[in-house]
């Protein structure tokens, strides 16, 4: 009995990360579906309209949630909208490991292909439009928190801070990550709903508690109103907040 409803809960929780994307969609410009050259991986990038090359540009890789439900194109229609009004580059690749219906634990494979693909989309976009290596943020939503840690505490040197938005987190998957000393200073924030359902509650939890036993002091925890949902504006509030006060000036 006890695995059954562990089985329906967690099903729940995929079918709510579909929820509906309400923030507005009336950007003046489309994402781009673009194809990675040198790894052949396939990526959504929205870049503003008034993008120029005469600057580097903030990045957020976005993870999506459970694929039959959510998608690296609800990501960046979650996105667009904030990053045409602040100024930043937003892009969301195809997550393999991002599955919270049959939760992919130890399919090591999938999460080793899964950060080839957000590092080699990080280059791309970088050659392409020039990216500000001191404010790349990577965050994940929903079953999104299985590639988020895994990706984000193995190369931390990558991106300069880390958000999971009602993230799902695997002790197995966290176990095998050898955190380094750059790893612990790492930010983090880790939030989700009140009324989010159980499991998201006792694995952000649980993964909070995981990260300062191991002395990631820079790691937050926040419960906000609410249930299992989306929260872009809520992670961009906190990414600006632990922004330097000359890349928070860039920021329109």
């Amino acid at each position: 009995m006890r695995i059954a409803r562990a089985i329906v809960l967690t099903m729940t929780a995929g079918l709510l990360a579909g929820c509906p994307v309400t923030q507005p969609q009336d950007t003046p410009v489309e994402a781009r579906h673009i194809v990675d050259p040198e790894t052949g991986c396939k990526y959504w990038l929205y870049v503003p309209s008034y993008y120029t090359n005469q600057r580097k540009w903030p990045l957020v890789i976005s993870l999506h949630g459970s694929k039959v439900w959510d998608g690296p194109i609800r990501q960046i229609m979650e996105w667009k909208d904030l990053a045409e009004r602040h100024g930043f580059l937003i892009a969301a690749p195809r997550a393999k490991s991002a599955e919270g219906i049959l939760p992919v634990v130890g399919r090591y494979d999938l999460l080793e292909e899964d950060e080839k693909v957000v590092l080699g989309a990080i280059e791309d976009i970088d050659t392409r439009y020039g990216v500000n290596r001191d404010a790349v943020m990577l965050t994940g939503f929903s079953a999104g928190g299985y590639p988020l840690y895994w990706i984000g505490l193995r190369n931390p040197g990558t991106f300069s801070m880390l958000i999971a938005r009602a993230c799902n987190a695997s002790a197995d998957h966290l176990e095998r990550i050898e955190l380094t000393d750059e790893a612990r200073k790492l930010p983090i924030v880790i939030f989700w709903g009140k009324d989010d359902l159980l499991p998201i509650q006792k694995q952000s939890w649980a993964v909070f508690r995981w990260l300062r036993e191991r002395r990631c002091f820079e790691t937050d925890k926040k419960q906000v109103r609410g249930g299992h949902l989306r929260r872009p504006e809520l992670a961009y509030r906190f990414w600006v907040e632990r922004m330097p006060d000359d890349l928070r000036k860039q920021m329109r």
